[in-house]
């Protein structure tokens, strides 16, 4: 959007705005949920469109930003009544400048006057707030009650951004988290986003909120997101923002049902990946369990060596005794390359306490051992790369009970992303 200089006291005494919407779905119930109301200056002169940032840019120094914030929100407000004509039961998002909350708006009504003045219930509209544009959180909370005790949502916007403060979450106690674009794009094959997005989740999903992921511009993002469990979605994959005039419904739930073929594909075949890989990697490790039953803890350690090199997705192996002690060293293959900070993560020595880790318990829980386990997905200690252990119970050439650990290298096959 090339923007040309512009008078935005012209733009306000003209209220030169409009308003764009981008529907917000839901893959569950196959159908727009709602849309995000977004606003546009207008150039007076050229009738370009104005980026709001480029608005508020200029607002601030002008002190008027709370004059342009209420001049947006009557913009979208008002289009909004006229999708709402045609859709009564969707919700809008609506962006809300939370830096004015600072300026003493709490009590000023002027939001839930512009609502009732256009016949609109408080229940259809989700105030979004980036709760990090405020410094004083006693007034955010004081806003935050009042409207919703008038029937509001509360959203907060940009979750997962770097600016935003996952310790006010519990403080606000929205309805909806809406997460960041910057977790969502590289998610496929960023072990670090996808832990962080299923933890904002699982979170908001405990706490009873929603969760709306932001900037969706690919189906393969769309695919993972929802596999995470996320409720809604928006961005460019499935409409960019447009004036209500130009959006064109059947498009949309066109490409909701496309993309919904699509997941049930993407879940089955991934389920058969994940299955046969499981498959695989299981008998690889009853076939290094059947090898060391030869052995005694005196030839571990050679054996281990020998047998690594077949088995080109394992990471490293080492054997553990009935209580969790380490009686091996920690042997690696090729893929188990230690290329991280030596200090934080170096493999565990001989004699090793690991029977604090979840794999032991459940290995020997309650006294019922359970000849094979596997963990879920974590950063390595040894090497700090994503893996997946194998641990399976085995007696050696002395009878002696002992426990082979397998890490796999998951970034190296993505067994269970």
């Amino acid at each position: 959007m090339n923007e040309s200089p512009f008078n935005l006291q012209q733009i306000l005494d003209g209220e030169c705005l409009v308003a764009h919407f981008q529907p917000i779905v839901s893959v569950r119930k196959k159908t727009i949920v709602g849309y995000e109301g977004l606003t546009r200056g207008i150039h007076p002169l050229t009738h370009k469109l104005i980026s709001p940032k480029a608005l508020f840019h200029q607002a601030v120094p002008m002190g008027v930003v709370l004059e342009l914030d209420r001049l947006c929100r009557k913009t979208v407000l008002e289009n909004f009544k006229e999708i709402q004509k045609k859709e009564p039961d969707a919700i809008l998002s609506l962006n809300f400048e939370a830096s004015i909350i600072d300026q003493g708006v709490v009590g000023s009504g002027s939001l839930i006057q512009q609502v009732q003045s256009l016949g609109i219930s408080p229940q259809s509209v989700a105030i979004e707030i980036i709760e990090s544009n405020v410094e004083d959180i006693e007034a955010l909370q004081k806003f935050i009650h009042t409207y919703r005790q008038y029937g509001f949502l509360i959203a907060l916007d940009d979750v997962g951004a770097g600016h935003s403060n996952l310790n006010r979450i519990p403080l606000l106690k929205p309805d909806i988290l809406k997460i960041d674009q910057y977790l969502v794009h590289g998610i496929v094959k960023d072990f670090y986003k996808q832990e962080i997005f299923k933890s904002l989740v699982n979170l908001a999903h405990k706490i009873g909120a929603l969760i709306v992921s932001e900037g969706i511009e690919t189906e393969e993002e769309a695919l993972f997101v929802t596999e995470l469990g996320v409720d809604m979605m928006q961005g460019f994959y499935f409409y960019k923002p447009q004036p209500k005039e130009e959006i064109k419904n059947h498009v949309v739930s066109f490409q909701v049902r496309d993309f919904q073929t699509h997941l049930k594909e993407a879940l089955f075949e991934k389920l058969k990946i994940k299955d046969d890989n499981f498959k695989k990697h299981e008998r690889m490790t009853r076939k290094i369990q059947s090898e060391l039953t030869k052995s005694t803890v005196y030839n571990f350690d050679a054996r281990l060596l020998e047998l690594i090199h077949h088995f080109p997705s394992v990471e490293c192996l080492y054997v553990l005794d009935k209580d969790g002690v380490q009686v091996s060293d920690t042997v690696f293959s090729n893929a188990g390359i230690r290329n991280k900070n030596r200090l934080m993560f170096r493999p565990a020595e001989k004699n090793t306490d690991h029977s604090m880790k979840d794999f032991y318990y459940m290995l020997f829980n309650a006294g019922h051992r359970r000849s094979t386990f596997v963990t879920e997905p974590y950063i390595s200690l040894a090497t700090g790369n994503s893996c997946v252990t194998f641990c399976r119970v085995f007696k050696d050439g002395e009878g002696q009970t002992r426990v082979l650990c397998v890490d796999i290298n998951n970034d190296y096959l993505r067994l269970f992303s």
